[in-house]
């Protein structure tokens, strides 16, 4: 069964984006905020069924295509205080032609299935403008819907292979491909001046049977053996099992120097369990579901120590000017917690959906999905006035200008495909926390 909620942030309130329990990387299933049809107030208080202090009779409904539920809830959980904290900027600002946004969500629950209900009643109960979302579990389950409703898509969380050539004229995403991302785990291998360990020439893969996970398993093993190394073994598991013994076993007869790790917070869990418990003497590389701090305290400590991991690197633009620590500020302020993974590219995301629509309304036509689609790329691409949030944005807008939004990922230029560049962090377990032990950019990939 699939949940919708709808939020209304009205102009000059100040919404309460407070996730109960939610921690970068939890796995909890518990949601929050105003019910269908409440209104946040500037108290943390809901009111049922009211318009709100802008009004909401007249607003422009954005979906939120996330899981809210199930294993993957805190995806959702991680993003959608960023997108309301833009609703509410984009309010404040007189909203789009007049109206205001208001944010329903769609809970995907981490399954195909329930995605597809949730993005068919998105699109045909709730009459969204554009959807920010889904992941990489289900987009394949909604890609044709999206392309068959011309509806706008701007993803901050799937970076699945599938989109590599098939996005671009409605659907678009903030976070890079997981083909960057498997070339920058292989790079990072390959080079000890990346991961401060060692070049490592061995290695294994451990992919789960999902798409989300077996998205990264071409580019990283094709990568390190274009980058010279070797890998011993490649084992496809079964995802959700009790127990990973025989697929542990034969990645430790291959003998690895190291093993990379593609699968759920989980399972990765077993998987390092049952490692541990064998013996298995290498060191691990995860994908970035499992650099959190989330993870670090339930795996087991004996083998955390030291591992690597993959992340979205820091912006080095937006860090110098600034604005990065003045959008982790912000968001502490608005929500109550520091924002997390995902946090950068929601942000992004959001944006530039809400430019696109300014845009629409600043042209003058209706602002249907695809009037609103047509403007996404003509927002964030150069070489136009260079700008980095809503509210410089619409200004620029309102005064005729067209837009190169630059945001915190880095440079939004979307590419035929509606694909961007960023570059990556390799991450390091450290004294028990993650840290940052090089960056590599996407010139290098």
């Amino acid at each position: 069964m699939t949940q919708r909620r709808e939020f209304v942030v009205g102009a000059g309130t100040a919404a309460v984006a407070a996730l109960a329990g939610c921690s970068g990387g939890s796995s909890s299933g518990s949601e929050s905020g105003a019910e269908s049809g409440d209104t946040a107030t500037s108290d943390g208080e809901t009111t049922t069924g009211g318009s709100g202090d802008g009004g909401s009779a007249d607003a422009i409904p954005v979906g939120v295509l996330l899981p809210f539920s199930g294993e993957y809830a805190w995806v959702g959980e991680n993003v959608l205080p960023v997108a309301r904290m833009i609703a509410q900027e984009i309010n404040e600002q007189g909203g789009i032609g007049g109206r205001d946004v208001r944010l329903v969500q769609g809970d995907t629950e981490g399954s195909p299935s329930a995605s597809l209900s949730a993005a068919k009643k998105l699109i045909n109960v709730e009459n969204v403008a554009g959807i920010v979302g889904p992941t990489s579990i289900t987009m394949s389950a909604v890609f044709d819907l999206f392309q068959e409703n011309e509806m706008p898509i701007v993803t901050p969380t799937a970076g699945t292979t599938s989109l590599d050539d098939r996005g671009g004229e409605y659907v678009f995403r903030t976070v890079p491909s997981d083909a960057l991302g498997g070339r920058a785990i292989a790079k990072a291998l390959r080079n000890e001046q990346y991961n401060t360990v060692a070049d490592y020439s061995e290695m294994a893969l451990m992919v789960g049977n999902k798409e989300v996970f077996q998205s990264f398993k071409s580019p990283i093993q094709d990568s390190f053996e274009e980058f010279g190394g070797t890998v011993t073994e490649a084992v496809d598991f079964k995802t959700g099992k009790a127990s990973y013994e025989s697929e542990v076993q034969t990645v430790m007869n291959s003998e690895p120097e190291v093993t990379v790790l593609v699968g759920s917070k989980d399972d990765s869990i077993k998987i390092m369990r049952a490692a541990y418990q064998a013996g298995y003497e290498g060191n691990w590389y995860v994908t970035q579901d499992q650099t959190t701090d989330v993870f670090l305290d339930e795996a087991p400590q004996q083998v955390t120590g030291g591992i690597l991991g993959l992340q979205s690197a820091t912006y080095e633009a937006a860090k110098e000017e600034g604005r990065i620590e003045a959008f982790q500020q912000r968001v502490t302020e608005f929500s109550g917690s520091k924002p997390k993974l995902f946090a950068r590219n929601a942000y992004d995301a959001m944006n530039t959906l809400g430019l696109a629509m300014k845009a629409t309304a600043v042209a003058g036509d209706d602002l249907t999905s695809s009037n609103v689609a047509g403007n996404v790329r003509s927002v964030a691409n150069p070489p136009e006035t260079v700008v980095t949030n809503y509210t410089d944005g619409a200004a620029a807008l309102d005064d005729g200008g067209d837009l190169d939004y630059r945001g915190l990922v880095g440079p939004i230029d979307f590419n035929e495909y509606g694909d961007v560049g960023s570059p990556f962090a390799i991450m390091q377990v450290a004294d028990g926390s993650w840290t940052e032990a090089a960056t590599i950019p996407p010139s290098e990939l």
